[in-house]
């Protein structure tokens, strides 16, 4: 096995080299290999300086995430960047790539730090639920004090290390030999007799106190979880200030241990992860095809999306349509909401009649009926992009498409992996989170919403009032409620589902009284200039149509989520997706699923797969079928799993 951690002296300075591809995880092995290494450079009369590095794209990129899902091992975070910190030679952190998470905190710990153009620095615990653990929180507030270090920890976002205000950071950009760099500043450090200079005996970021309290002050009056994991970072920079370092690395060991304990992080590690093994296509080869020219043919909204977010990316559209009035107007519509700071990309956009616009496409999306027959080399990928029959590929842009994270990338009956590939290369061009389904033009986004509606429809059905339950579905965290939703979509488009004997469809019912949504003025809700308020008729409707039954408020979630999940059960089963974790992907990124819940999967495995399942089967509704757990869920309770296991 190859050597975590290579170190070769050089001229008295010992190069620690990080070598754990792909990104120089700092596992527990690396860890510990790390150390051992610090150690035997101290103890090392040739040695008068330390330089640590990572091999490869990055220096050490971020903890390894598989390790939060079992117990820590020692030596942990905390441990290795102390070892650091007070070694007795200097050590420098010469730094590229990605510096995130466990990798930056380790950066700090050193006493001096380099970095290549275009290195970036961040601490993204914040966004899976988690605070960092090795001491992060202690050693960057006394560098550059509370703004950026709140900055940083609060938000999770990226910093360029380059330029300001990320400069302040380090010591010296270097120039493009970072070894060669790193040595002359060890020589330099020699020649001046600098030895070890520690952050936790820095006070540079206290220099004005005043300050420091009302920058605490005013991001504890935006927080928006008191209890969260960005409320205890706040609180433990404001203790760096105020407490000796060592008891607010023990305050920081301690938020961590309650953060990483908690179903809020678990479900957005979970989340993390989920959209990381979404990309991991069954037939994904190595390399992806390069796109550079882009064909979309049809005028209308989905195509004007579509080409605002190709634009974005860089990407040539050639946009090409039968109607040509049609496509004029769409094209005054992309003029009008292209960023202002973006209209060179507008050089881009080429238009005209469809069977010009395809010459010279590598991909070719069909955003509009009638597009199907316009010739193009055999060669050159087809995707369906509108809803309808997929024979062979189809791409399903959750809206708004510019803004929107998710493509579900639908292999027909007649796919192929290379217009897989090249569905794959256009989602990660855009920027998108692709997942992968198989149907003849179903998409994930459709089935769920169709469940949650059926499942809605089904809890009134037995007894339910919608207000209460949109008012459970709210506050539990998830908000766009099922019957406010579906009105702002419009109660059509769920009023052909079918309903099996004894159970109603709620959206038919309303349509057919006139009640229509939010477009109608009226739906579940009454809808006027001053948003929308509760219907008495509404109510009316309903219980003259059903017997009045009280039922538990705190069973309408799990049983919610219990449907949801059970369908997507069934979506398993068949093949559609690969894995439970894509069905998570697709509630948070089309459904707005909440991300601290994790997805219907996620978030019933943390509920209880017995508990919810129990629920469900002791649900008197005549749409049995649709409320009976599928025999898998009982397999996976008996032999103590989860779905995270499928």
């Amino acid at each position: 096995m190859a050597e975590l951690v290579v170190t070769e002296v050089d001229q008295g300075v010992a190069f620690l080299c990080v070598s754990h591809s792909p990104v120089n995880a700092l596992s527990r092995q690396v860890r510990a290999a790390l150390m051992e290494a610090v150690d035997r450079a101290e103890e090392d009369d040739s040695v008068e300086e330390i330089v640590i590095y990572g091999a490869g794209q990055t220096f050490p990129a971020g903890a390894d995430m598989g390790e939060y899902d079992r117990p820590l091992e020692d030596p942990f975070l905390r441990d290795l960047t102390a070892r650091v910190e007070f070694c007795e030679k200097p050590v420098i952190a010469a730094l590229h790539g990605t510096v995130y998470g466990g990798g930056f905190e380790l950066a700090l710990a050193c006493h001096y730090r380099l970095a290549m153009p275009g290195t970036r620095a961040s601490l993204p615990e914040v966004l899976v639920g988690l605070i960092p653990s090795g001491g992060a929180t202690q050693r960057l507030p006394r560098l550059v004090g509370a703004k950026l270090a709140l900055d940083m920890m609060m938000t999770g976002g990226v910093l360029a290390l380059d330029r300001a205000p990320g400069q302040g950071l380090v010591d010296a950009v270097a120039s493009s030999d970072l070894r060669g760099t790193a040595l002359r500043f060890a020589h330099a450090l020699r020649a001046q007799g600098a030895g070890p200079r520690r952050q936790c005996d820095r006070r540079d970021g206290f220099a004005d106190p005043k300050a420091y309290q009302a920058e605490i002050n005013a991001r504890r009056a935006t927080l928006r979880e008191p209890d969260g994991a960005a409320a205890q970072i706040l609180h433990l920079v404001e203790g760096a200030m105020l407490l000796p370092f060592e008891a607010g690395c023990a305050m920081e060991e301690a938020a961590f241990s309650d953060a990483l304990a908690s179903p809020a992080a678990s479900a957005l590690r979970h989340s993390f992860a989920a959209e990381r093994a979404a990309r991991r296509f069954p037939a994904r080869p190595k390399a992806l095809p390069k796109l550079e020219t882009l064909a979309i043919l049809g005028p209308g909204p989905l195509a004007m999306q579509i080409a605002v977010a190709a634009l974005q990316a860089g990407l040539r559209v050639q946009w090409g349509a039968r109607d040509m009035a049609r496509l004029t107007d769409s094209v005054n519509q992309l003029r009008e909401i292209f960023p202002k700071n973006a209209e060179a990309r507008l050089g881009n956009l080429v238009t005209g009649i469809s069977e010009e616009m395809v010459t010279g496409a590598e991909m070719i999306l069909h955003a509009a009926r009638g597009q199907g027959d316009v010739p193009a080399p055999r060669d050159v990928p087809r995707a369906v992009v509108k809803g309808g029959k997929v024979d062979a590929l189809g791409m399903r842009f959750a809206p708004p498409v510019f803004s929107n994270r998710l493509v579900e990338i639908i292999e027909g009956p007649q796919g192929t992996p290379a217009q897989q590939a090249h569905a794959l290369a256009l989602a990660e061009r855009l920027g998108k989170v692709a997942v992968h389904v198989r149907s003849q033009g179903e998409s994930v986004a459709g089935l769920l919403t169709a469940a949650l509606a059926r499942a809605a429809d089904g809890l009134i059905d037995v007894g339910y009032d919608p207000y209460v339950i949109d008012d459970a579905v709210e506050s539990w965290g998830w908000h766009k409620p099922p019957f406010r939703t579906r009105d702002l979509i419009g109660l059509d488009s769920f009023a052909d589902a079918p309903r099996a004997k004894g159970a109603r469809n709620w959206s038919n019912e309303l349509v057919e009284i006139g009640r229509r949504g939010w477009v109608s003025g009226q739906g579940f809700y009454d809808w006027g200039d001053d948003g929308h308020s509760r219907s008495d008729a509404v109510p009316r409707l309903i219980n003259g149509a059903r017997p009045a039954v009280s039922r538990p408020v705190e069973d309408i979630v799990p049983l919610l989520l219990g449907a949801v999940a059970n369908e997507g059960l069934r979506a398993l089963e068949r093949g559609m997706v690969d894995r439970a974790s894509d069905l998570d992907v697709v509630a948070m990124l089309a459904m707005d699923f909440p991300r601290g819940r994790g997805g219907a999967m996620k978030a019933v495995s943390i509920l209880g797969l017995f508990k919810v399942m129990k629920m469900l089967e002791r649900l008197d509704h005549p749409d049995s079928h649709f409320w009976q757990p599928e025999p898998i869920w009982g397999e996976l309770v008996k032999n103590g799993r989860d779905f995270d296991a499928l």
